[in-house]
């Protein structure tokens, strides 16, 4: 897997240079992702009530998401739940970024995190999916 991690790195970082809103990787990998949290009962527990052992991450309700994106990645990052995914999160996290940077759609607002709600970590993660796709189609029209 890390072999795997390493060639999608280098695979974005060269084709980010002539691609600015390229977002398959990100795609891939948040899909990689939710296929393997999908196991850990951490990854779907409930953040409507309240739990100490659950990672609730903010979910946007606006146009704007990419701040609570960034937040929610970064709380992945640092959480020890996802550890065995530490790479993987910190490159769709680097994707973010540089989608932010480059004003790719949807990513290129900056406002801060509007956090109207909280998700589980396979919720935030099937926004972030449904995010990257939508940009993805935009960048094929």
């Amino acid at each position: 897997m890390l072999l795997a991690v390493v060639l999608a790195s280098a695979l974005f970082l060269c084709s980010s240079a002539s691609q600015g809103c390229f977002t398959s990787i990100g795609i891939r990998n948040v899909v990689y992702l939710i296929n393997n949290l999908q196991k850990d009962t951490s990854s779907k527990c409930s953040c409507s009530t309240d739990v100490t052992d659950c990672l609730c991450l903010p979910i946007s309700s606006g146009n704007c998401s990419t701040a609570c994106f960034q937040e929610g990645l970064s709380q992945m990052s640092n959480s020890t739940v996802n550890a065995r995914f530490h790479l993987t999160v910190n490159q769709v996290k680097k994707i973010v970024v540089t989608l932010k940077r480059n004003k790719c759609g949807s990513f290129a607002c900056e406002q801060p995190c509007n956090r109207t709600t909280t998700g589980n970590t396979l919720t935030f993660l099937k926004t972030l999916l449904e995010s990257f796709q939508n940009e993805n189609m935009r960048g094929k029209v």
